[in-house]
């Protein structure tokens, strides 16, 4: 009986007892597997299995059907105990496990047998095809699951932002003491390892060249690389055996080749890697009997690219494309080309900042003057360590090192004396996000966007107390900030009224602070990042105001109550957890507009 919760337990013993009674229904006798045999799954914990011997097509086989103490909630697995050798067949892993169905299936947890049943039937159907030769095109459209499971050699983590496609090409290589990064050029890997991992001294910097080969078609495992000789002959069907000769005359430690390939599914790497052969005696094998630089090329190519054995392993992208939507997210080159100012790091600036940087954003201006502090930490993307220091240079360091590859430029500084230099940072951008909340700033900002030669839009965002609404605004064009304020910057329309004082103060002077957590705060930073995205693709027009309204049993907890204002423009809205949207604008009379 597994371990755990009564009830949980007598459910799994309830669930085994309902399968075996169903196939004893039927005259099915399985054999309980003993605990030898279950050991033999051992990385699958499996509880219980039964064994069936089945006739096929071409033999009778034994298959196993194996359920965790997590059964009936977790399926069951079924494996192949009479197999061909691994990799032979697609869908059978080294143990014989079947791979039947994606990890988000399910099955009904109250009718077990039916579940096993359904994996049965799948089980017969794959193993038939599979006699037959039905499925070998698994292999190419799932090629990076088959690499991984083929993978030997020394493991190694390999990162690559390489563009993902034709032609077969130099590439350059940068390799660390946990981390080998590859890219196309120097200069993209300079640029992501200093943002990764500013520390690294400049002399570490040193970059090798390796090769690109892009295949044609994607090979079967049966075609997998095994030795330096399969690795040219691969290069040279892809027509660039010569750049390979070229690398080998460097004569380095290793030379990394990364296979690129086009499937059903999208483009694959993956890596192989010529090691040159080990010294025998501290004589090398490489260079008997020659002077280093006096090696015959035809010497020197017999011994590396002979039947020494390559290594096989698997790479992880991060390239732009690949990070911000999994090459799926037409956005993503509109995205990467556009520059974006933030304006205040505060506790809706720093998370919209992360935001628009995940979302595939290229280049980030950032602006705050304040220093990070002990207040901020529990509603902001930075954490203790950046206490004492400068918001924008702290963001700006967490944001490189998460996302290397988008270009960061911070500003320890206030807006003010940025708008009115001559050469003002910020005229070259192609969207601003005030976070500001601060009037004497934000009106400067809407005074120097009208007189902008080049447009380009600005969203302002802010909270009102408690985050119990927020908004975004959408400026450009002839629009203007103060269209929908007072002459003292107060809106017009507030989503939200308080009978008591909703500002707290510390012990300090001048330290105001509204109370609210990241939970409340986190649906409008995430509104007005969504609107900076839409400003941005042109999905969202000039004077687009956006209220995001919490719950409104959240607002009537913490004192407050929705505005007579707001119920005359969304009275469908009035329960909350909703967006509210309509045109900013000034005059009382058009609040329903």
């Amino acid at each position: 009986m597994p371990e755990g919760v009564d009830p949980l337990a007598q459910r799994f013993n309830s669930a085994v007892s309902v399968v075996e009674s169903c196939w004893q229904q039927v005259g099915l006798r399985p054999l309980r597997l003993d605990a030898r045999q279950l050991a033999s799954y051992g990385g699958r914990f499996p509880e219980i299995g039964w064994r069936f011997d089945c006739d096929f097509s071409d033999r009778r086989r034994r298959l196993d059907v194996l359920v965790t103490a997590a059964f009936p909630f977790a399926p069951a697995r079924i494996a192949l105990v009479d197999r061909p050798s691994f990799l032979t067949w697609p869908h059978v892993e080294s143990d014989g496990a079947l791979c039947l169905v994606p990890d988000h299936a399910t099955f009904p947890i109250d009718d077990p047998y039916a579940g096993i049943a359904e994996l049965l039937e799948m089980t017969f159907d794959l193993i038939e095809a599979l006699i037959r030769g039905e499925r070998n095109g698994d292999f190419r459209s799932e090629f990076l699951t088959y690499w991984h499971h083929a993978g030997r050699g020394q493991a190694r983590t390999i990162l690559s932002l390489l563009e993902p496609a034709p032609p077969s090409r130099t590439v350059s290589i940068w390799e660390g003491a946990r981390r080998t990064i590859i890219a196309d050029n120097d200069g993209t890997l300079r640029d992501w390892l200093r943002n990764f991992a500013p520390a690294i001294p400049a002399a570490e910097l040193r970059f090798n060249s390796g090769l690109l080969v892009w295949m044609d078609v994607v090979p079967l495992p049966s075609e997998y690389p095994s030795s330096a000789k399969d690795v040219h002959d691969i290069a040279a069907r892809a027509g660039v055996a010569a750049h390979l000769d070229e690398l080998a005359r460097e004569m380095r430690q290793r030379l990394i080749v990364m296979l690129g390939a086009s499937t059903e599914n999208g483009p694959a790497l993956a890596t192989t890697v010529v090691n040159r052969p080990k010294l025998v005696r501290g004589s090398d094998p490489l260079i008997a009997g020659f002077r280093p630089s006096r090696v015959p090329e035809n010497v020197l190519h017999a011994r590396l690219f002979g039947g020494n054995a390559a290594d096989r392993t698997s790479v992880a992208r991060v390239d732009p494309t690949w990070v911000h939507g999994r090459d799926r997210d037409p956005r993503i080159p509109t995205l990467r080309k556009a520059t974006v100012a933030v304006l205040g790091c505060g506790s809706v600036g720093g998370p919209v900042s992360m935001t628009l940087a995940r979302a595939g954003v290229g280049k980030l201006i950032l602006v705050d003057k304040q220093t990070f502090t002990g207040a901020n930490v529990g509603r902001h993307p930075l954490g203790v360590g950046s206490i004492g220091a400068a918001k924008a240079i702290e963001l700006a360091k967490r944001i490189r090192s998460d996302l290397p590859h988008v270009e960061v430029e911070c500003h320890n500084s206030l807006v003010q004396d940025l708008l009115l230099r001559a050469d003002c940072p910020l005229g070259g951008v192609d969207l601003i996000v005030s976070a500001l909340g601060d009037w004497p700033s934000e009106s400067l900002l809407d005074e120097w966007q009208a007189v902008q030669t080049r447009r380009f839009p600005i969203v302002y965002g802010w909270t009102e107390p408690h985050a119990a609404a927020g908004h975004a605004i959408v400026v450009s064009g002839r629009d203007r900030l103060r269209d929908g304020l007072d002459a003292n910057g107060s809106p017009h329309l507030v989503a939200t009224r308080w009978a008591h004082e909703t500002r707290w103060y510390e012990p300090a002077c001048g330290a105001a602070f509204d109370a609210y957590g990241p939970v409340e705060l986190g649906f409008i930073t995430s509104m007005v990042a969504q609107t900076a995205l839409d400003a941005l693709l042109g999905e969202a027009a000039s004077a687009t105001h956006r209220i995001w309204l919490a719950r409104r049993a959240f607002v009537e907890a913490v004192g407050g109550a929705w505005s007579d204002e707001l119920r005359a423009i969304a009275p469908q809205a009035l329960d909350g957890a909703t967006m509210v949207e309509r045109r900013w604008s000034r005059a009382a009379k058009d609040l329903a507009a």
